[in-house]
């Protein structure tokens, strides 16, 4: 698991392959490897769309496989910006 914290602003993306399409926001709870954020920015193929939910919650998974892959491109699945 990351060491993520609240208030920590974050972009986590939605497909191992793409770069252009991702979920921002502001970390306002972490509960059991369960991070919530306040949407900030989402970003689909490259352009902004504002017909979001306000909050999103994620897994922070630490060393499973999907981070694995995440690392292998380069990058992280959920990073903090």
């Amino acid at each position: 698991m990351t060491n993520f914290q609240i208030g920590q602003n974050i972009r986590s993306y939605d497909f191992i392959s793409r770069t252009d399409c991702y979920i921002e926001g502001i970390i306002t709870s972490i509960y059991n490897g369960v991070i919530e954020f306040t949407v900030t920015k989402s970003i689909s193929e490259g352009a902004e769309y504002t017909d979001r939910p306000d909050v999103m919650r994620t897994v922070d998974l630490g060393n499973d496989l999907t981070d694995r892959m995440y690392k292998n491109l380069g990058r992280q699945r959920i990073e903090a910006i």
